[in-house]
């Protein structure tokens, strides 16, 4: 079973070393490797940031960090992305990771109903997870490919 929370700064080193995996740059949008203070520089002030929310997916038995889920809110959409630990690919975590992360975002932002990724074409796992949630591609431009999830905003808040 998988839960998810709030990242903090003790997740910052796991997240550095995720993101200048060789095959997460390849399929980042910035292949760049990252160095270490300014990605903590980064981290430190994304935590931070009103309009960013960080979520960790955690295995519940052993907590196990699987990935991490970021979300950047801007003109009343989400824009979502996923780091999966190098050791995790392949063992179908991704998209229990994605919903979960989801649902906990819609905790902290009520008001937001349309979330949107933007995956690489050549990205065909994040392409088949994303498809596999309920997001549905609207747009291909330069490589990238553009996909939507429409959600329910209950009244009451619930």
């Amino acid at each position: 079973m998988l839960v998810v929370r709030k990242a903090n700064d003790g997740d910052s080193k796991e997240i550095f070393d995720w993101r200048n995996d060789a095959l997460t740059r390849q399929m980042s949008h910035n292949t760049e490797y990252v160095e270490w203070d300014g990605h903590s520089n980064w981290f430190s002030s994304s935590l931070t940031n009103e309009n960013r929310l960080f979520i960790m997916c955690e295995k519940k038995d052993t907590l196990e960090k699987i990935a991490i889920v970021r979300f950047d809110v801007d003109e009343g959409r989400a824009l979502v992305s996923i780091n999966l630990n190098p050791n995790q690919r392949g063992k179908g975590l991704a998209k229990v990771c994605l919903t979960n992360s989801i649902d906990y975002f819609s905790k902290y932002f009520s008001d937001i109903n349309r979330i949107v990724a933007e995956i690489k074409k050549e990205n065909i796992a994040s392409e088949k997870t994303f498809l596999g949630i309920g997001f549905e591609k609207y747009n291909v431009e330069n490589e990238v490919g553009f996909y939507e999830k429409l959600l329910v905003i209950s009244k009451n808040g619930n």
